[in-house]
């Protein structure tokens, strides 16, 4: 904060009366200026549905794009991005299984016919 700010009083955006720069309290009407400070913040990020739905899609018809997606959404510290992640790994993998478990039946009943 510069002098100039901490010498010349602010208005209080509640009652409009004269407070210090440095009140976090406006001492006549109680309106707390730090309740603004932190509503101010970004909140975390969110996908939405229809990128989910993509990710997802990607994940399983595409599994190294859904491991991919998943570590990088995995390591999120947000619930949601967590949870994607999650279900990005999930699919993948049971991609893959889905994958070896259909070749290999094919593999099969061509070597059973032989």
């Amino acid at each position: 904060m510069s002098e100039v700010q901490a010498q010349q009083p602010r208005n209080c955006v509640s009652c409009g009366r004269s407070i210090s720069w440095d009140a976090n309290v406006c001492p006549y009407c109680g309106h707390d200026f730090r309740a603004q400070a932190y509503a101010s913040q970004p909140r975390g990020e969110t996908i939405s549905s229809g990128v989910k739905i993509l990710f997802y899609l990607l994940s399983f018809f595409i599994p190294i794009v859904g491991f991919i997606i998943g570590a990088i959404y995995y390591t999120k510290p947000e619930p949601e991005l967590k949870e994607t992640g999650k279900m990005c790994l999930i699919l993948a993998v049971l991609a893959i299984v889905v994958s070896v478990v259909c070749w290999g039946g094919l593999f099969g009943l061509g070597l059973m016919a032989m």
